[in-house]
């Protein structure tokens, strides 16, 4: 009997069609982490993936050789695919917007206790970042963080400034009243 769900390409061309996905997801991408992870929950990962999809990112698990021929082909820093960093289980996160910042804290949120799961490399703003490195960004502020603060911070000067405004203008409406309660003395 012959299965009907097999594909009919060789391994081969698998692992070619395969290298050609990772290739548009890497050129795609504005930031890319690597990290390793064993002994993490499928459950984990997908709260992982649904936080990632808040901040436009995908989470990926990589096989190390088609990694490293795709960032190859695509020329990526050499230390991305290097003998160090492709080593065991590997995840890829891929930003796929300007702020990675709110990627590492979701990944910092989610595995930041546990031990099994460690950053191995990232290029983030075509900069290569060390493990220590880019946990130190989870601790910045995101940009939407930021935003939110410099409205409250334009904004509080405006309320100031009206409340004061409108508290003298009323104290003047309520005296004048008042006088005019007394009968214009």
């Amino acid at each position: 009997m012959k299965l009907k769900f097999r594909s009919k390409l060789s391994n081969k061309e698998l692992k070619q069609q395969t290298v050609e996905s990772l290739k548009k997801e890497l050129s795609e991408a504005k930031s890319l982490i690597l990290f390793s992870s064993s002994m993490v929950t499928h459950k984990a990962f997908e709260e992982l993936r649904q936080k990632l999809a808040e901040t436009n990112a995908k989470l990926r698990f990589v096989k190390n050789t088609l990694f490293k021929v795709a960032a190859q082909e695509l020329k990526l820093p050499e230390s991305m695919y290097s003998a160090e960093v492709i080593t065991g289980p590997t995840s890829v996160i891929y930003v796929l917007s300007d702020d990675f910042i709110s990627v590492v804290k979701a990944l910092d949120n989610q595995f930041g206790k546990q031990e099994s799961v460690k950053v191995k490399i990232a290029l983030l703003d075509k900069e290569i970042y060390n493990s220590s490195q880019v946990l130190e960004f989870a601790k910045i502020p995101s940009v939407s963080e930021l935003q939110a603060k410099l409205v409250g911070l334009l904004n509080s000067p405006i309320q100031k400034l009206h409340y004061s405004l409108s508290y003298t203008t009323g104290k003047l409406v309520r005296s004048l009243s008042e006088i005019a309660k007394k009968g214009g003395e």
